[in-house]
């Protein structure tokens, strides 16, 4: 089963400027470590976002489920234009694979 990334990013009430990052996916090796980050979409480049990112173990079933906060300003990537953001996905061993999630865009 090929690994699937999703990502949602959604505005947290109350909280003006401030996002509930969820990064879920599936078809991951067992009990293996996996990263992840934030990444903005750009021709001929990907910008990296400093915050937030983490990482955990894949659960025995292939999944994995990261959530965290974001303050726009963060996930502004693209200044005076639309964002487009992903969230990368990867294991740490040599060799191994990054596995790219849905772009959220928006302007942050």
């Amino acid at each position: 089963m090929a690994e699937v990334v999703e990502l949602s990013i959604t505005p947290i009430g109350g909280s003006p400027g401030v996002y509930k990052v969820e990064v879920r996916g599936s078809g991951f090796i067992p009990n293996q470590t996996v990263y992840w980050r934030l990444r903005g979409e750009d021709l001929g480049h990907e910008d990296f976002i400093s915050a937030p990112s983490g990482g955990g173990v894949v659960g025995p079933d292939g999944t994995v489920f990261f959530t965290d906060s974001a303050i726009g300003a963060n996930l502004n990537e693209d200044w005076g234009g639309q964002d487009e953001i992903f969230a990368d996905v990867y294991y740490t061993y040599p060799g191994a694979f990054h596995h790219k999630s849905n772009t959220i865009k928006r302007n942050f």
